[in-house]
């Protein structure tokens, strides 16, 4: 006797194959990572610096992000969260459109973006569909979630699922976390109001 296979079983089977895929496809993106010599990091967290001190300029929500030309290392967008004038100003986007009004919207794949905290996902869907291929942060979402209201979709994730459309070139996390990370917290323990 042969079992007819109903529509639910076709879906729940499609269902278990796309999870699979998806898996597969976040372990490659994580293991694709390039090395990072000490030059490297030496930069990063030069730069990283500078997106702290966007960051000391909102305590109550200290999110702050510089754009980096790799051509040039000159800074060439700055942003820090104002969640208070428009709930869409995270500081990767506050940076993005501080680029685009000095530089218009162009040359994106020449930047990378560097954070206080892991970008969430409209912040990297933004630099997604701008095409920006290199993000550092410093806090991870785990962490940041502790102290700030965030979803919990990491970057990674979305690079994943951005792929094709998207090609990441670096996505590096824990940059000066140690400083970052003490941010956070110092802002739970502040009892500042988020702006």
């Amino acid at each position: 006797m042969r079992r007819r296979v109903g529509r639910r079983a076709v879906i729940a089977a499609s269902i278990a194959t796309a999870g699979v895929t998806i898996a597969g496809t976040l372990a490659q993106a994580e293991t694709k990572a390039p090395p990072v010599t000490p030059a490297d990091m030496a930069r990063h967290e030069k730069y990283m610096r500078l997106a702290i001190e966007q960051a000391n300029r909102n305590p109550g929500r200290p999110f702050g992000s510089i754009i980096v030309d790799e051509r040039t290392g000159n800074v060439v967008g700055e942003g820090v969260v104002n969640m208070a004038a428009n709930p869409m100003f995270h500081s990767e986007v506050v940076a993005m459109n501080d680029y685009i009004a000095r530089n218009g919207n162009q040359g994106w794949e020449h930047l990378t973006m560097y954070g206080t905290g892991e970008a969430c996902p409209m912040c990297m869907s933004a630099m997604v569909w701008a095409g920006i291929p290199r993000i550092v942060y410093g806090s991870d979402t785990a962490y940041v979630r502790k102290y700030v209201a965030n979803i919990n979709i990491r970057s990674a994730d979305i690079v994943a699922a951005a792929h094709p459309l998207y090609t990441n070139k670096l996505l590096l996390g824990g940059v000066l976390a140690d400083l970052t990370d003490k941010m956070f917290a110092e802002h739970e323990a502040s009892g500042q109001k988020p702006k």
